[in-house]
């Protein structure tokens, strides 16, 4: 799997399991691959970002 449908995978199921997240999710993923297309970063890199603001957005959530 690529790091990208890793990244697509986890997007998709932090939105099943929290929908009320899909837009943020999406605007996250939106990003990403709007970042790996310019080519001014790696897609590792990119990838964790994406995570990172995918687990702040859950704790966020949990923390209301």
């Amino acid at each position: 799997m690529t790091t990208t449908e890793q990244v697509r995978k986890r997007c998709l199921d932090t939105i099943e399991k929290y929908p009320s997240l899909e837009s943020e999710v999406n605007m996250l993923y939106s990003l990403y691959r709007m970042e790996i297309e310019d080519d001014c970063a790696s897609e590792e890199h990119e990838a964790e970002l994406c995570y990172g603001s995918i687990k702040e957005l859950i704790e966020d959530l949990n923390n209301e």
